[in-house]
């Protein structure tokens, strides 16, 4: 997991790092597995760093001099829309602003005077950072098996050679395994669809729901069946309704 920590204050900064990370190595040893934390003074040299790199968790100091935390907010769903943002504070002023940028909730400062609290918001990220860690083991034709996590994979369908494409924003993987086996594990995770017959999409990518296909994040289009329509507009409608629960 990659956890990144914005803070101006050097000491604030150091507090909620240990304290973080020893929560989540405490009581989520899953989660510790290739655990990567990145702490950031400067929130200018971390929105630098996030062009690059994508991290499942950003803590975020709100009362910062150079940009206040909701700037810097703002900054990141510009580059990334997806990440859980979590902010740090000794005051609730800009709740509302933080709903805004779509914040998972509020870690208070010092986290080990409001333990209570962090935990609790910690267990209702966790089911959200555990399914970032999801990963479809894909058996690549003239290739090694490739782990690729759910959170990668934005479509998949059959190509015109009758093999199964896992395609996500930089790659197309081609499967030996069969499309009725990817199926059955890809449509018990919430945030896939069938919206064709053997295609597969994945509701966190699309940008936009267009009258015959889904448009995604990346500009592809991946078609909807007539047959399915109504029911994978409702479905993808039930989905965005019911995201953050």
């Amino acid at each position: 997991m990659k956890l990144a920590l914005i803070d101006d204050d050097e000491n604030d900064l150091a507090a909620a790092t240990d304290y973080i990370t020893g929560y989540i190595l405490k009581n989520h040893g899953e989660l510790s597995y290739n655990l990567k934390t990145s702490s950031y003074l400067n929130p200018r040299e971390f929105l630098s760093d996030l062009r690059t790199e994508r991290f499942d968790l950003i803590v975020l100091d709100i009362f910062m001099k150079d940009m206040n935390g909701i700037q810097v907010a703002h900054a990141i769903r510009d580059i990334d829309r997806d990440c859980n943002i979590i902010f740090l504070t000794s005051s609730d002023a800009f709740m509302l602003d933080g709903y805004l940028v779509f914040a998972s909730g509020y870690f208070i400062k010092p986290l080990d005077e409001h333990a209570a609290e962090f935990e609790r918001t910690f267990e209702y990220i966790y089911p959200k950072l555990m399914a970032k860690h999801l990963e479809l083991r894909v058996p690549v034709i003239k290739g090694a098996d490739v782990d690729i996590p759910y959170s990668n994979i934005f479509f998949v369908d059959i190509n015109e050679k009758h093999k199964l494409r896992v395609a996500t924003r930089t790659q197309q993987f081609i499967s030996s395994m069969s499309y009725e086996d990817c199926q059955k594990w890809l449509l018990t995770d919430k945030r896939f669809l069938e919206c064709h017959y053997r295609i597969i999409v994945n509701m966190d990518r699309i940008a936009e729901m267009l009258d015959e296909d889904f448009l995604l994040d990346d500009g592809r289009k991946v078609p909807i069946s007539h047959r399915k329509r109504k029911e994978a507009k409702w479905q993808y409608m039930q989905y965005l309704a019911h995201k953050g629960e």
